[in-house]
Formats: structure tokens, C-alpha cells, sequence
């Protein structure tokens, strides 16, 4: 069976491609964008964060966990959106296994946590479950584009429902709630700009669906330059 004329044409740039980074099969993997691509044996598809994506992240954790001038608490705070944002990031690799699921990391931020004075172990242990949010992850379960449709087909409407799934579950609920409008302009989210989830009452800790709303990036910076300068 021959190949589509639309599929025809890119191959030359794909081949090009695959040459540039010495790749000569699919079984012996690449990098691209902070991931492993790679055809295993039995021919299934499997992509997980690169060893060079994952040790820069570890490098920023434990930067923080051995920081001697923070205590556990800001430890923790400080660690929740750099490991949130890296599994979200991921949410479509492979990421179970010691070192994906980071319990090593966890772990050692257990052992530091638990030698200040004033922890205990249960202390200790809720801080590194706030230090560690989960997030789910579902392997190659990416979200395809429907048809003809293209980023500049001008159907916000599509491409803002579509993007409400690219986002993990508290985000993804603010969005429809919101009917993927902006809390604050109500502008139609789009490709262009990302979503920020804004906690309403200024606490972090308080994760209630009333208190969470889906903001443009820009929106969400201006709002709390507001709350500043007030």
C-alpha cells in the first residue's frame, strides 16, 4: 500500500531529522524536549523523561532540600510546584519505577525533614506528602487533534475545550466550570498563553473547588501585582 501524498511529503524533513541526532533505528531511542522516545522490542511505543531532563530536575530538589537556611516547612512549600509542575509535565510517560515515582527523593527529604527538633515522623511524613503532590499519569495517552482542525481555524471554542485536558484535574475542572473562559477578562483560553490556577483566598493549602479559579497567565500576574500594590 502506498504512502498518502500528505505523509510523502514530510518524510524527507523526518529523515533529516532523525539523521541529524544519529538516530538509525526507532529501537535505539532519542531525546526531545526533556523526553526518551523509543520503540521497545515487542514494538510498543514508550516515551519517560530523559536522564538529562531528570537529573537537572533532581539537582533543583535537592538544592532545596539541603538548603540550611530553610526549615522544613518552607522546604516543602517551596518543593510542591517544582515537582508538580515536572510530573504534569510527564503526565503522558511512563513514570512509574523508584526513581519516576521519586521515592528516593521523597525519602531523603523525609530524612532531612524528620531531624529538625520540633518534627516527628507523622510531622515529618505530612510534609513530604505536601512536598510531593501526586499527579496522574497515563502512557501515550496524548490528546489528538479532531480531523481537519488547526490552531489557527480560529474555532476558540474547540481549541479551548481541547486544551482544558492538557491540564491536570483542578484545572482541568476550572475550566469547565468556567465554560474555558478566563475568570478575570472572560476571554476564551487559547494555545497562546497558559492557564494559571488561582487560589481565591490567597491560601495555597486550601484546594476546594470554590476556591480555585482558571486565570490567564497575565491575568493571574496582574491580579496579584494588584493585591501588592493595595
Amino acid at each position: 500500500m502506498g504512502l498518502s501524498p500528505a505523509i510523502a511529503c514530510k518524510l524527507p524533513c523526518t529523515l533529516r531529522f532523525l539523521a541529524g541526532i544519529g538516530l538509525k533505528q526507532t529501537t535505539d531511542g532519542f531525546d526531545f524536549l526533556g523526553w526518551n522516545f523509543k520503540v521497545q522490542s515487542n514494538g510498543k511505543f514508550r516515551s519517560t523523561p530523559s536522564v538529562g531532563n531528570f537529573k537537572a530536575f533532581r539537582k533543583k530538589v535537592k538544592t532545596i532540600v539541603n538548603n540550611l537556611n530553610y526549615g522544613a516547612k518552607v522546604k516543602a512549600e517551596k518543593l510542591a510546584p517544582l515537582v508538580r509542575g515536572w510530573r504534569n509535565y510527564h503526565c503522558y510517560c511512563k513514570m512509574n519505577g523508584s526513581r519516576f515515582s521519586l521515592w528516593f527523593l521523597s525519602h531523603r527529604a523525609y530524612t532531612v525533614f524528620n531531624k529538625e527538633a520540633k518534627n516527628d515522623r507523622y510531622s515529618s511524613k505530612k510534609l513530604v506528602d505536601k512536598a510531593f503532590p501526586p499527579v496522574p499519569f497515563s502512557e501515550n495517552r496524548h490528546v489528538m487533534v479532531a480531523g481537519e482542525k488547526s490552531p489557527y481555524d480560529g474555532d476558540l471554542t474547540y481549541w479551548s475545550a481541547r486544551n482544558s485536558k492538557l491540564y491536570d484535574s483542578h484545572t482541568s475542572k476550572a475550566l469547565k466550570k468556567q465554560s474555558h473562559k478566563c475568570a478575570s477578562c472572560g476571554m476564551k483560553f487559547t494555545g497562546d498563553e497558559r492557564v494559571n490556577l488561582h487560589h481565591i483566598d490567597g491560601n495555597h493549602a486550601n484546594w476546594k473547588t470554590n476556591n480555585l479559579e482558571a486565570l490567564h497567565e497575565s491575568c493571574h500576574d496582574y491580579k496579584h501585582m494588584s493585591k501588592s500594590a493595595s
